[in-house]
């Protein structure tokens, strides 16, 4: 016998023996997997792959196609000796305690042929094969089957005592594997775990990637916060259609999306997720939001500024829902000057309101989009483009002074490019074209008649919506101010019962005397409050914000439908501060006394609060005749 033919006997009759290694695979079944690992020329059970397991189960059911209980039978043969194989040669996880169930040893064998000595060495990509694999070896339990691969992973991350956060890696993410026992424990008992993948290996924006983790790990860090279906569906799951919605898309960077590409965010929503969650298209928004806000430095190239980064806290009214400058409805060229424009407002000149910033930002971006609409563009402003805009806005049929003011904030945005951005900007006559604007009043008190149609109602409303109306009703504050008084605005001196308010309009405070009724009720109401916010009328969506100005006046609208008494008043909560001021005035009061209740700094402001002048000088004319007896 030559020595080649010797060998191939040997080893022959070595695979033979390893295969009998096992007492549950015997007779036919010891000569089938034979047959089999012969013909693909394996001399040992150390030569199999995954691919081998793979094989051998496509071979024994087009062997057994038409005997179920053979197919059954044979199936796992090849997993079975080869896991007696591996514990013969002391392989350290064959004494794992999960080698006790047919699950179990299923995983480990599979782990083994993957090479894998050791838990720790599981990763998504392991978890990614195996569970294709069991979706061809046993697809009626492929889940329960799985489990058993989660749980040893499990068991390995519960045994670590210092929490690290992982760094991001360019390869498949399975947060269910997240290196912290608390966070992978929760996400373990998730039922569809495939929105728990994040393949950071696509061909992709590293950027954008890098950006979908940052997110992915802050959402992970309020987990503890969060009830697991509720963190599932309306965090991971949009994140995950997210960036599956990037790679498709080619997104290079979250925070230079374009208004376009959110509409196309959401049209990629409607078509692939099976069940859209009112909140998922807001992930956007959200992951916008908080890479612009984490950032070490303002990225002023981003399309989105949120304003809470600037500290404007003494200028922003809270009250009002804008949260952001948006740039991403313009084109490439005007956004960037446009950013430049509003960054020199936003930093450089602080002593802009809030209100004033707002007008010139959205009055820049009118002309900056008419123009776009008229193909024409700054760089190549021309004197017709100016006064094309200016007969336009004519055209809206505005009051005066509204239409003054947008050619100042029109000549305003014009200067200020041609001095910073150095654009060619053609000299124009914008003195020519405004209007003469004269006042025109219009009385807007309350008749006493509808406030007595709401107070027969009032005690049905809810609470907080009643004692805001109360509140609004007895002070005549603006909206902004009811809606966002603090807790430690109510204060007593001398028996009288006071209110300081913060102006954001004028950006100073104020003290103005209330009912005692009135007082006693909002100090009820704080007392009875467990929200833990500082505002005695907290939002509804977000207890660290005020109520929303346009959410109370849209309550009390709604609200007031419902009664016979009360469903024709037209609710206007300004109108109450005209009252107020009325009512001041015709008791008696010196101008400068009801201009300092309201707030104001001049007389002119005051007096356009002021309704029924006429009247009221009629009454002076006559006390003034009978006082001195002329008839």
């Amino acid at each position: 016998m030559t020595m080649a033919l010797l060998k191939l006997v040997e080893s022959e009759s070595s695979l033979y023996e390893e295969i009998t290694l096992s007492p549950s695979v015997l007779g036919k079944r010891v000569d089938f997997l034979y047959s089999f690992l012969s013909s693909l020329g394996f001399s040992s059970l150390s030569e199999i792959s995954v691919n081998t397991l793979k094989s051998f189960i496509t071979t024994v059911r087009h062997e057994f196609a038409f005997s179920p209980k053979q197919y059954s039978a044979y199936k796992g043969d090849l997993e079975t000796v080869y896991f007696a194989y591996m514990k013969e040669n002391g392989h350290p996880l064959t004494v794992s305690s999960f080698a006790e169930t047919a699950r179990g040893r299923k995983c480990l064998s599979f782990l083994m042929v993957s090479g894998i000595e050791s838990f720790s060495e599981i990763t998504a990509d392991t978890r990614a094969l195996y569970d294709d694999y069991l979706a061809l070896s046993v697809p009626a339990k492929h889940s329960e089957y799985l489990k058993a691969l989660d749980q040893m992973v499990l068991s390995e991350i519960k045994k670590i005592t210092i929490r690290r956060t992982p760094p991001y890696e360019n390869r498949l993410l399975f947060l269910g594997y997240y290196p912290d026992p608390y966070i992978a424990e929760r996400l373990y008992y998730t039922a569809r775990k495939e929105f728990l993948y994040f393949d950071f290996s696509l061909p992709a924006s590293v950027t954008v990637k890098k950006q979908i983790y940052k997110v992915l790990l802050f959402d992970l860090s309020q987990i503890k916060d969060r009830k697991n279906h509720y963190m599932i569906q309306h965090f991971i799951t949009p994140l995950y259609y997210l960036y599956k919605y990037c790679v498709s898309a080619g997104i290079q960077d979250l925070k230079h999306i374009t208004d376009k590409e959110v509409s196309d965010f959401h049209a990629f929503l409607e078509k692939n997720m099976d069940a859209i969650s009112k909140n998922a298209p807001q992930v956007l928004y959200r992951a916008r939001r908080f890479l612009f806000l984490s950032d070490s430095k303002p990225d002023f190239t981003a399309t989105l500024w949120f304003l809470e980064r600037f500290s404007l806290s003494e200028r922003a009214n809270p009250t009002r829902g804008i949260e952001c400058f948006n740039f991403g409805d313009v084109s490439y060229e005007h956004r960037e000057i446009l950013q430049h424009y509003m960054k020199y407002l936003l930093v450089l000149s602080p002593k802009y309101s809030m209100q004033s910033l707002l007008e010139k930002y959205y009055g820049a971006k009118e002309f900056t989009k008419y123009l776009e609409e008229k193909h024409s563009s700054l760089s190549e402003l021309s004197y017709s483009d100016i006064e094309s805009f200016i007969e336009y806005k004519d055209s809206q049929d505005l009051r005066p002074e509204t239409y003054n003011r947008t050619l100042t904030m029109l000549s305003f945005f014009l200067t200020t490019l041609s001095v910073r951005e150095k654009l060619l900007i053609p000299s124009f006559p914008f003195d020519y074209f405004y209007k003469k604007a004269r006042y025109l009043h219009h009385d807007r008190t309350v008749e006493e008649e509808t406030i007595d149609q709401i107070f027969t109602v009032l005690s049905d409303f809810p609470e907080t919506l009643g004692l805001m109306y109360l509140t609004l009703y007895s002070t005549g504050l603006r909206i902004n101010e009811v809606c966002s008084l603090r807790k430690d605005a109510l204060f007593s001196d001398n028996g009288a019962f006071w209110l300081k308010i913060y102006q954001y309009k004028l950006r100073s405070d104020k003290q103005i005397p209330i009912p005692e009724e009135v007082s006693r009720l909002l100090r009820r109401h704080i007392t009875e409050d467990d929200s833990g916010s500082e505002f005695i009328f907290p939002s509804c969506k977000d207890k660290n914000k005020p109520y929303q100005a346009a959410t109370f006046v849209k309550q009390m609208k709604s609200q007031l439908l419902l009664y016979e008494e009360t469903k024709d008043i037209d609710f206007k909560s300004h109108d109450y501060r005209h009252t107020i001021a009325t009512d001041l005035h015709m008791s008696g009061a010196p101008l400068g006394t009801t201009r300092a209740y309201l707030g104001h700094t001049r007389d002119d402001m005051t007096k356009q609060y002021i309704d029924h002048l006429p009247g009221r000088i009629d009454l002076l004319q006559e006390e003034y005749f009978k006082e001195n007896h002329i008839e």
